[in-house]
């Protein structure tokens, strides 16, 4: 139920509308629109031009773990900036609906949740992925062996940067008679003879 009398009266004629975006930070807190201009909305500015679009949304009567995708525009320095230099993981975001008719009467809570991954393409566009906070229950935790979660603690350094001059061959373990056996071999029988040749020798075999 919406308790906003002039919002439910412009839901039900013609109006339009854009998507408000809000991510918090230690220093602070990130306002964008996908409008075409800027908005001044509740004692905020919206900045447009860096935030493209907002993926669909879906209703659920249950407890789920739901992702949402963000397209931003990386050619603009500031996103950029976000998606390299700053540490986004698990930052806090909430996505709006702006119901406007001659001016903003209202908004529409959509979604909000977690920021849990981050893809930036050579096209000039980078996108997040915002989970919700049921994602941290099912995440595997701690750090992968991979250049994506080595760079989000030191993102100036290739943790492969050297692999190229390891040797194929690293021996470990103590050292054997140089025969390997199976766990699940059977002993050999006390009459057991080694198979013959054509020439009628016995050859041990391996």
């Amino acid at each position: 139920m919406i308790n906003n009398p002039p919002l439910s009266k412009a839901l039900k004629g013609d109006y339009r509308y854009c998507h408000l975006l809000k991510m918090r930070f230690d220093w602070g807190t990130v306002y964008m629109t996908d409008a075409d201009e800027d908005i001044r909305y509740n004692g905020a500015v919206y900045l447009a031009g860096m935030f493209k679009s907002v993926g669909t949304v879906k209703q659920s009567g249950g407890i789920r773990i739901g992702d949402m995708k963000l397209s931003f525009n990386a050619l603009a320095p500031s996103v950029v900036a976000l998606g390299l230099q700053e540490k986004w993981m698990n930052r806090h975001v909430e996505i709006s609906k702006l119901i406007i008719t001659t001016s903003p009467v209202g908004h529409l809570h959509l979604y909000s949740g977690l920021l849990s991954k981050m893809r930036l393409t050579t096209s000039g566009s980078l996108s997040f992925t915002v989970s919700s906070i049921w994602a941290d229950f099912e995440k595997t935790a701690g750090r992968q062996t991979n250049t994506a979660s080595h760079q989000k603690y030191y993102p100036s350094t290739d943790p492969f940067e050297h692999t190229a001059f390891l040797d194929d061959s690293i021996p470990w373990g103590k050292a054997g008679d140089g025969k390997v056996r199976s766990k699940s071999a059977k002993p050999r029988r006390s009459d057991y003879e080694p198979p013959r040749n054509k020439q009628g020798q016995q050859e041990e075999a391996p």
